[in-house]
């Protein structure tokens, strides 16, 4: 194991977020976008996604920079971590949340 990180995000606090369209821009891909507003409480997905960038910029103290760590889902549903536009499989992800926080752990191999 060569690292692993966590974060937690309150959703209220994204919620206040996601009006200003230039953090969302800066911070989500247009993949994330469309992945987190097509649930009804978006600021739930975009709480736990943005923990998980948060979580791998711990584990890996390697990207600084948000939106260059991308988090996309499988078929089934399982988070994945894309640098680059490259899959990044020496890196897991777990996200998890409530109605008023989200939590993510990455662990880097």
């Amino acid at each position: 194991m060569k690292g692993i990180g966590i974060d937690m995000a309150p959703v209220a606090r994204m919620e206040a977020a996601l009006v200003q369209q230039q953090f969302m821009d800066n911070t989500f891909s247009k993949l994330e976008q469309e992945y987190c507003n097509s649930y009804k409480n978006a600021a739930v997905h975009f709480a736990g996604t943005f923990a998980a960038k948060e979580a791998v910029r711990k584990a890996t103290g390697n990207y600084p920079i948000l939106k260059n760590v991308e988090i996309r889902r499988t078929q089934d549903g399982k988070p994945e971590v894309w640098i680059g536009g490259k899959l990044e499989a020496s890196l897991l992800l777990s996200i998890t949340h409530t109605e008023t926080d989200a939590c993510a752990v990455a662990l880097a191999q």
